[in-house]
């Protein structure tokens, strides 16, 4: 039997409809600028109440560490050098086999692509995986994130994966706690994403960086913790961190960049405690970045790097292996993400950090 999570143990979406969208203007500049990922698919309440159905985070993180994951490894390309299945300049759909078992039911799964238009099939470019959150989809991140017009700026694919179908409610999710959720392995999905995107498109597969919205960036969390041999580096959003089976044990020290509001009340700040939630308890943002810091090997922090109206910087230093831990507190700010931080746009901030941390 498929293990499932609370269905009111998710985050809703119904306030903010998939097809809702930011209206960009004519000027690439400006659309890169208008980034807003709660738009994309973000979250309008939550309620973490348990259920008879499901298997808790709390129950099955207790678990033994994982073996090495035999997915977690550097894949090489070989896509270099054929003609682009999506034209140049143009967003396109690509579809993969999928295990109904761990999917659902589903046979097949799929994923939108931007290809810049610079795009040659001898040069080797980075990828920048977006995750829509809840009730959200691809198209929707796409249109209100703006990756893909910075991909046309900056040179590099961008990525919209598609969720399955929340089991109970009907919408789109990550089944980012594992396949505590109905069984689902999006760990296998991105997998296989990453395989077929290497294979059609001349990808550098030490430049392949994620980040998501809310579930979204709750499934990029999981993949710090699965994938950081295969993932570059790491910048949720807004994130719903559960624990996971097993707890978290990246194979490598990761490079995370995360963003999130002091006054979330989708994803509270400072947490839910077991206490209030024995199944799904949340750690504070404060308590999961510290873990961070202590799996990168991180000698000190965190210390105040920027200071302004809205925004707290925060960053560890001495990492290991040219990893980093980095937060932008936002003060004050709910269930978004602003499009630009002290003057700089936020898809800017995420691609410098991305740029600075390539896999080894």
């Amino acid at each position: 039997m498929a293990l499932r999570r609370a269905a009111t143990s998710r985050l809703s979406n119904s306030s903010k409809p998939a097809s809702a969208s930011v209206s960009f203007s004519g000027r690439a500049l400006c659309l890169a600028l208008l980034l807003c990922f709660a738009l994309a698919g973000c979250a309008a309440s939550v309620d973490h109440a348990a259920s008879a159905t499901h298997t808790s985070a709390t129950s099955t993180a207790t678990l033994a560490p994982p073996a090495p994951d035999p997915r977690d490894h550097l894949v090489a390309t070989t896509g270099c050098g054929k003609p682009a299945p999506v034209s140049p300049g143009t967003t396109g759909q690509r579809t993969i086999a999928a295990d109904p078992a761990i999917s659902e039911g589903a046979t097949t799964r799929s994923y939108l692509v931007h290809v810049p238009e610079s795009y040659q099939p001898a040069k080797a470019l980075p990828v920048v995986l977006a995750f829509h959150g809840h009730g959200g989809d691809a198209a929707g991140m796409e249109r209100g994130s703006g990756f893909s017009v910075l991909a046309e700026q900056q040179g590099f694919l961008a990525v919209y994966p598609q969720g399955l179908m929340d089991g109970t409610s009907g919408q789109p999710f990550w089944a980012s706690a594992g396949p505590v959720d109905y069984g689902v392995d999006d760990i296998a999905y991105v997998t296989n994403l990453l395989n077929d995107l290497q294979s059609a498109f001349c990808v550098d597969a030490h430049r392949i960086y994620v980040t998501g919205f809310s579930n979204g960036g709750g499934m990029v969390g999981y993949l710090a913790c699965r994938l950081a041999s295969r993932i570059a580096a790491f910048a949720p959003a807004s994130g719903n961190f559960y624990d996971i089976p097993g707890h978290c044990h990246p194979s490598r020290p990761a490079p995370i960049l995360d963003f999130h509001g002091t006054a979330d009340q989708v994803v509270a700040y400072a947490g839910i405690p077991a206490s209030q939630s024995p199944d799904w308890p949340l750690p504070s943002i404060p308590a999961w970045l510290a873990a961070w810091a202590a799996r990168d090997g991180c000698a000190s922090g965190p210390t105040v790097f920027l200071r302004a109206a809205g925004v707290t910087g925060e960053q560890w230093s001495g990492c290991q292996g040219n990893s980093a831990v980095v937060h932008y507190r936002l003060d004050g700010v709910g269930h978004s993400l602003p499009p630009i931080i002290n003057g700089t746009a936020t898809p800017l901030i995420m691609w410098s950090f991305f740029q600075a941390h390539p896999l080894p």
